[in-house]
């Protein structure tokens, strides 16, 4: 199956699910499924990810809060 774009993302930000997500999760995820499907950026979301690590799509994807947030959850501080 493949990659979808906010998959992508994600696992390029580190933001790779390690755990079943519970129900709230659940929601903001199929939300964000769903943004990512109706953007009408696509083909530059496609150049950005196989560019980048997924930094540059900030200036225009509209998950880019949701996946640094999910980001932010998953970083240790030493």
């Amino acid at each position: 199956m493949n990659e979808s774009r906010l998959q992508r993302l994600m696992r390029l930000r580190g933001t790779v699910a390690r755990r079943p997500l519970d129900a709230a999760e659940a929601r903001d995820a199929a939300a964000a499924t769903q943004r990512c499907l109706q953007c009408p950026n696509q083909r530059l979301c496609d150049e950005a990810l196989a560019a980048t690590d997924g930094k540059g799509l900030s200036l225009f994807c509209p998950n880019t809060h949701y996946v640094e947030y999910l980001r932010s959850r998953v970083l240790t501080f030493a």
